[in-house]
C-alpha cells in the first residue's frame, strides 16, 4: 500500500510515527509525501490542550474533505483517539479505524486490516527499526506516561503512569541512528529524569551513549526540576557529546500558584540550582516554560513571573495559556481567569523575554560555534548551535565561501543577531 502519514503534537509522537514508517517499509509498503497518491492516510493526534485537540480535529476533517474525490482509507490514532475514542467513533464515522495510544505494531497492523483498538495505553515498545529521514536529528523516546500529579495536566489520564523503554533497546536504536548518519540524538519522555530500567538510570544511559563511536550530539528534553541533581549535572559537564542544554519546565514563579499546580513551590531552591549549574557549566543554556492564566492567578502572581525572568534570565522561554482540561483537578478550581487577561499576560512575558534574548544574542557576536547544517533559505545556509533545539528554538543563518554539506557540522563565526536568530559565516 501507499501510506501517507501526518504527525501532530510532541516529539514523542514524531518518534513513534517514524517507527511505524520503518515497520511498514519493512513489510513492503511505501510511504508517500502527497496525500493524493495514498491508499491509506494515518494521522497521529494530540490531545494535551485545547489548541492541540482543535488542530487534530481540523486535520482529520481536512483529510476527510480531501477524500471526497479520492479513494483511500483513514486511520486516526494517538492521544485524541485514546481520550475520546467512543465519542469520535460516533461523531466522525468517516474514519475507517480509530486506535488509542498503541504500539507501532498495532498501527502497522491497522494499515493492513483496518482493525480498531481501545484499551490500556501502550506508550513504549522495543527496538523496531527507524527510517532514514532527511533531518540530521532524530527523537528517541526513552519513556512515556507520567507519575506526577500536576493539577493542570491530562497526560496521566491519557497515557497512564510513567513507563520506560528497555535500556538495551534504546542503545540499539541510538547506535542504529548514528550509523545511518544522524548528528543529533534527542532523548524525550514525559519525564526524562524519571528514566529507570533494571537498575539503570538516566545517568547510566547517558554514559553508555557517550561511548558510542561517532561525532554526534546528545540533547535532553523535558527535565523535571526535582530530577536535575548534582550527579546529572556532573555527568553532563564531563560528557563529550551531551549538550549543555537544560530544558527544565518550571510552569510558574508564584509559590501560591505552584502549590495549586502541585509543583515544587520552592522558587529559591530552583534559582540556587540554576546558579549552581551555571557555575559548574558556564556556557549552560536554559529553556523553560510557563503557564499563564491558571485559575485564581492575579496580577501579583504574574509580576512574580516577570521578576523571576529578570533574576534568572533564561535563554529560551515558551509560554502557554492555561487550558481548562476536563478530568484534571484544576478544572474544578475557581475563579477562572479571563482569556483576554491570560492573553495579555502571555504577551507581557514574551515581550519581557524578547529583551533578554536580544542582550544574550548581542553577547554572541564575534564568537564561534559548532553548527549542525540543516538547509538553505534565501541563499543562506541555515543551521543550529547547541543552544537551539529543533522546531522550538532559533537558528543561525550563515554564508560560506565553499559548499557546506547538509546534515554535517560547520564552524561558524557570529557576525550579527536578531530577536531570536543569529547570522554569521563559516570560518
Amino acid at each position: 500500500m501507499k501510506v501517507w502519514m501526518d504527525v501532530l503534537g510532541c516529539p514523542k509522537n514524531e518518534a513513534d510515527s517514524d517507527v511505524v514508517k520503518a515497520i511498514l517499509m519493512g513489510r513492503g509498503h511505501e510511504i508517500v509525501d502527497d496525500l493524493e497518491d495514498a491508499n491509506v492516510a494515518v494521522i497521529n493526534t494530540c490531545a494535551f490542550v485545547s489548541d492541540a485537540k482543535k488542530e487534530s480535529i481540523d486535520e482529520i476533517f481536512d483529510v476527510i474533505k480531501f477524500r471526497k474525490n479520492k479513494s483511500f482509507k483513514i486511520i486516526v490514532h494517538g492521544c485524541l483517539a485514546q481520550r475520546y475514542f467512543k465519542a469520535l467513533k460516533v461523531q466522525i464515522p468517516e474514519v475507517d479505524a480509530f486506535l488509542g495510544v498503541v504500539s507501532p505494531q498495532r498501527v502497522a497492523d491497522a494499515v493492513e486490516n483496518f482493525s480498531e483498538f481501545y484499551g490500556s495505553p501502550e506508550p513504549v515498545y522495543g527496538f523496531l527499526g527507524r527510517t532514514s529521514t532527511d533531518t540530521p536529528y532524530a527523537y528517541v523516546k526513552i519513556g512515556d506516561g507520567c507519575d506526577r500529579k500536576c493539577t493542570f495536566c491530562a497526560i496521566p489520564s491519557i497515557k497512564g503512569p510513567l513507563k520506560n523503554r528497555d535500556y538495551e533497546d534504546i542503545l540499539k536504536e541510538v547506535e542504529f541512528l548514528v550509523k545511518t548518519g544522524k548528528k543529533e540524538i534527542i532523548l524525550v519522555s514525559q519525564d526524562s529524569t524519571g528514566y529507570a530500567d533494571g537498575g539503570k538510570t538516566l545517568i547510566d544511559l547517558l554514559l553508555d551513549m557517550d561511548n558510542i563511536p561517532g561525532d554526534f550530539w546528545i540533547r535532553l528534553l523535558y527535565l523535571y526540576p526535582d530530577g536535575v541533581n548534582e550527579a546529572l549535572v556532573e555527568t553532563i559537564a564531563k560528557s563529550r557529546k551531551i549538550l549543555h542544554y537544560f530544558d527544565i519546565p518550571v510552569q510558574h514563579a508564584s509559590e501560591r500558584i505552584l502549590k495549586m499546580m502541585k509543583r515544587n513551590p520552592d522558587v529559591k531552591l530552583l534559582e540556587d540550582k540554576i546558579s549552581y549549574i551555571r557555575e559548574r557549566i558556564p556556557d549552560a543554556i536554559f529553556r523553560t516554560s510557563f503557564i499563564t492564566g491558571f485559575p485564581s492567578e492575579n496580577d501579583e502572581d504574574f509580576e512574580k513571573i516577570l521578576n523571576f525572568l529578570g533574576d534568572v534570565k533564561f535563554d529560551r522561554v515558551g509560554v502557554f495559556i492555561y487550558s481548562d482540561e476536563e478530568g484534571t483537578v484544576a478544572h474544578g478550581l475557581l475563579p477562572k481567569v479571563k482569556k483576554t487577561v491570560a492573553q495579555s499576560r502571555f504577551e507581557g512575558i514574551m515581550d519581557f523575554q524578547r529583551e533578554i534574548n536580544i542582550q544574550k544574542n548581542k553577547s554572541f557576536v564575534g564568537k564561534q560555534f559548532k553548527v549542525i547544517v540543516e538547509g538553505i533559505e534565501d541563499g543562506m545556509y541555515v543551521g543550529r548551535t547547541y543552544m537551539d533545539a529543533p522546531e522550538i528554538d532559533g537558528a543561525i543563518h550563515f554564508s560560506s565561501a565553499n559548499k557546506v554539506e547538509m546534515g554535517e557540522f560547520a564552524n561558524v563565526a557570529v557576525k550579527s543577531y536578531e530577536f531570536y536568530d543569529l547570522e554569521g559565516e563559516v570560518v
